[in-house]
Parts: C-alpha cells; sequence; structure tokens
C-alpha cells in the first residue's frame, strides 16, 4: 500500500513538474515576429512585402488600438490585381501565413495582406479583445484600404474565419469570397479543454503566458462572441469556400453544416478532408494554395468572358447614319 502511494505522489509530482515547465517555457514563446526579422525573411524575394501600422479608436474610455499589417506592394500596373487578407487564428500572428508570401505563383496573381489581429502579434501584444464585432471592427479599416479592389478574398483561419465571417458581414458589397480554413462559425461548436477553466482562475490566471492568456481569454467567450453576431449570417453575399479536417477534434466539422444552413444568400462549396485534424494551414498548404489559384482563375476567366461578349455586341450594333 505504500508503494501504491508512493507512486502516486511521485506521479503527481512529475506531472504538475511537467505543467510548470511547459507554462514557464511558454512565456519565452510569443509566436510573432518583429518588423527587422520580416524583413529580414523575405529580403531575398523579388516582390517583398512591407510592414505598416494603422491606429483605429478604441471602445469609449479607452486608448486607440493599433494594428499591424503586411502587405506586398501594389507594384505599377498592379491595380488590377485582386486582393488577399490573411487573418490568422489563436494563438498566433500574421507571421503564421509567411510561407504564403513566399509562393511565386500567388505573388504574381494577387497583391496579399495578413494582419495581426488585436493583442497578437505587434497589434498591442497582450491587449485582450473578445468581441468578434470589436475585432472586426478594429479591422475595418483594411477593407476600406482595398475597397477598389477588383476582387477582395478573405482568407481565415479558425478563430480567424470567426472575425471573417463578421468582415463579409459588413461588407456584402466589397467582399467577394471567403475561404474558411477549420474556422470556428457555430457557437459551441468547438472542444473546450478542463484546463481552459483552469487558466481562468484568479490563482493560475496571472501565471499564463501572455499569448495563452489571450487564446484562452478568447476561447471562454468565443461562444457567447459567436451568439452575437448569429443574426447577421444572411448579410453574407461573398462566395465561400470551406476547407476542414474530418479528423478536427478541437474545431468540429460541423461548423461546415452549420455555416451552410446559415449562408442562405452565398453559395457555398465545401472541402472536407478526411485524414487532416487542425493542421491544414501546416499540412495542407500547397492544396490551400491551389484552391485560391483555382478561385482566382475562374473569376479571371470570367472577366475575359465578359469583355470579349461586350466586343462581340459593340461589333453587332448598327451604324446609325
Amino acid at each position: 500500500m505504500k508503494r501504491f502511494f508512493r507512486i502516486v505522489c511521485w506521479s503527481l509530482l512529475i506531472a504538475f513538474g511537467l505543467i510548470i515547465c511547459v507554462v514557464g517555457a511558454a512565456w519565452f514563446v510569443d509566436s510573432r515576429e518583429t518588423d527587422r526579422e520580416l524583413a529580414e525573411e523575405f529580403k531575398d524575394q523579388r516582390i517583398r512585402p512591407a510592414v505598416h501600422y494603422y491606429h483605429v479608436a478604441g471602445e469609449p474610455g479607452e486608448k486607440p488600438r493599433t494594428i499591424r499589417f503586411l502587405e506586398t506592394p501594389a507594384l505599377k500596373g498592379d491595380s488590377a490585381k485582386p486582393v488577399i487578407l490573411f487573418v490568422h487564428g489563436a494563438p498566433s500572428s500574421l507571421s503564421f501565413f509567411d510561407k504564403f508570401f513566399k509562393d511565386t505563383l500567388l505573388l504574381n496573381k494577387a497583391q496579399l495582406v495578413a494582419v495581426d489581429r488585436p493583442g497578437y502579434g505587434y497589434s498591442d501584444f497582450g491587449r485582450v479583445e473578445t468581441s468578434i464585432i470589436n475585432q472586426a471592427k478594429f479591422l475595418q479599416p483594411l477593407i476600406d484600404r482595398y475597397r477598389k479592389a477588383p476582387f477582395l478574398m478573405i482568407v481565415g483561419s479558425s478563430y480567424g474565419g470567426s472575425v471573417s465571417a463578421r468582415l463579409a458581414m459588413n461588407n456584402p458589397d466589397l467582399v467577394d469570397h471567403v475561404v474558411f480554413v477549420s474556422s470556428a462559425l457555430g457557437p459551441g461548436l468547438e472542444r473546450t479543454y478542463p484546463i481552459s477553466y483552469l487558466a481562468d482562475s484568479p490563482l493560475i490566471y496571472w501565471c499564463v503566458s501572455p499569448l495563452l492568456r489571450l487564446a484562452n481569454d478568447e476561447k471562454l467567450a468565443h461562444r457567447k462572441a459567436l451568439e452575437a453576431i448569429l443574426p447577421d449570417w444572411p448579410k453574407i453575399r461573398a462566395n465561400i469556400t470551406m476547407l476542414h479536417g474530418q479528423r478536427d477534434e478541437l474545431v468540429y466539422p460541423t461548423n461546415v453544416s452549420f455555416a451552410e444552413h446559415h449562408l442562405v444568400n452565398a453559395q457555398v462549396k465545401q472541402f472536407l478532408l478526411p485524414e487532416n485534424r487542425h493542421d491544414i494551414v501546416f499540412n495542407k498548404r500547397e492544396y490551400m494554395t491551389q484552391i485560391i489559384l483555382d478561385i482566382l482563375n475562374r473569376r479571371e476567366q470570367k472577366e475575359e468572358t465578359k469583355v470579349k461578349t461586350m466586343a462581340v455586341k459593340s461589333t453587332e450594333e448598327p451604324v446609325q447614319l
């Protein structure tokens, strides 16, 4: 019996020690790159993205919000290029999409933009905002910046999908296409682990690293935040593409059927990947890129057909004498 209790005690001590090590190590991880690190990463590319900042008013009584975003330049002759805005999940930053900014096929087809969501990266790191409505409000200047683009696509991953949905609701005449990747869209259609509630307790909360604290605050408030935008799903008129892993145990695949049910004024196309979990951006990046390119190519073909049709009609019109 003594031996049994000794084993249990040692097991608990080891488990506690591992938790302490993980929590401690998390303080040294912030999942972001400085402006200088980003410049160094892309310095050898022909098309090099640049970092920009803007400020937007916060809630009444709060100081303004700072938002950082990465943008490939609009080169001469690029005025007709589509714009793709990438919105990351949690915990993360715009660096999550670095490899897309190195893809020459994408770079040649579109102007690429990625943003640090409020509280992440260098958008006031550590300053949490759990309202999807407010997060979309803070990102609205980006939509306004590209309002003259011939085609605007938003790619939202995980929690970033929730914010992307709100941006599409708010801008039905500006957002042309939304790609939801492993996106949490339906209230309650995601897993919340017991440790999330433990980490939110007063004794533990301030021991958790700022990055994990941000993600946990969003996680615990996510259901309520999604319920707040529930009535506005019919406002989305953009075309929708959904990629989701059928083995995703963090954000359930039922989010796809939820979205299809609520997107009553949008055309929806889905890609359910049988072998994938919550890892599509990491493990299926090339596949994801190909889907984005297919969307751009189809749009390009439609535009070319439209131009040809207009040209034919103009030649068939009778000449007035």
